[in-house]
């Protein structure tokens, strides 16, 4: 999935298909992941499975959340030893929320301590046997987040460097539209150097939805990258934006090149407990139509 002459990520092999499993959600995650519904279930749709547990600290290390009990090793190792078994990536998700979203926190790791905070990352990715990282550091609200545009995208740089020389993976979540921070105005710099890109629109773009909220102007936003997007689906609703959620699936499984990211592993839209749930996403993560 990548070139070791230019260390920029080249396209998967396969349309991915990513959920998260969040640090307040392990029990109802570890239920679901475990599902069987006619002989289909997440074990036969998902490409890769971010473990969303880490957060930074400020002097650019990175440890587990110490909200809702922490998650220990064990926990960690459970869900990584249950993706290999059905051949699917576990990657280690860092990210910047401990009561709100703090871009200053994310910003200690990958604008003030850049080298320490790749350092951290990649030893406890290693330490624990995962196969990548997954990189959800959100600058939500209204500030403008320009001045970070040069930071962020040297430390993914060189994060993707020295993953992709250790031959593992690398992914980002971004917002789907200019607000917020990374965000879609920033996909140019960023696609060529990730294995997926997540758009995270969820709700708030589909199918049929109107201008950038649509899936195709999503995918002409990716441009010659669309192997490498990842279109944001809720997993906890039944339909949005006027279409319900088997219809919104079904554009994606008809495209030729995006793959799809759901929040969470959860899945507590009833619709995930049906066979065509995992039937369509298997056929998404073979890359069929």
């Amino acid at each position: 999935m990548f070139c070791l002459s230019s260390l920029h990520a080249e396209p998967p092999a396969h349309r991915m298909v990513i959920t998260w499993v969040p640090s307040y959600g392990v029990d109802k995650c570890r239920a679901r992941l475990h599902e069987d519904i006619e002989g289909l279930g997440p074990k036969d749709a998902l490409t890769d499975l971010a473990l969303q547990f880490w957060i930074p600290t400020r002097e650019g290390g990175v440890e587990k959340t110490p909200k809702y009990g922490g998650v220990p090793d064990a926990t960690v190792i459970e869900f990584r030893d249950w993706a290999h078994q059905h051949g699917i990536h576990a990657l280690l998700c860092v990210y910047n929320s401990v009561d709100a979203w703090d871009w200053t926190l994310a910003q200690a790791g990958f604008a003030e301590h850049p080298a320490e905070f790749i350092r951290a990352l990649v030893t406890e990715m290693e330490r624990l046997g995962l196969d990548g990282i997954d990189i959800d550091l959100e600058g939500d609200g209204s500030t403008n987040f320009d001045s970070s545009k040069e930071p962020y995208v040297a430390f993914i740089r060189d994060l993707s460097t020295r993953l992709h020389t250790l031959h593992k993976q690398l992914t980002i979540d971004t917002f789907a539209y200019k607000w917020g921070a990374p965000n879609q105005f920033w996909w140019p710099d960023l696609f060529p150097l990730v294995d997926g890109l997540n758009s995270m629109g969820y709700q708030h773009i589909g199918a049929n939805a109107p201008e950038w909220r649509a899936y195709a102007a999503q995918k002409t936003a990716a441009g010659p990258n669309a192997s490498k997007l990842l279109l944001g689906v809720p997993g906890h609703k039944p339909d949005w934006l006027g279409n319900t959620v088997a219809e919104h699936l079904d554009w994606i499984a008809h495209d030729k090149d995006v793959g799809l990211t759901i929040w969470d592993a959860r899945f507590s839209d009833p619709y995930w407990q049906t066979p065509e749930a995992w039937r369509v996403l298997a056929r998404i993560r073979s890359g069929g139509k």
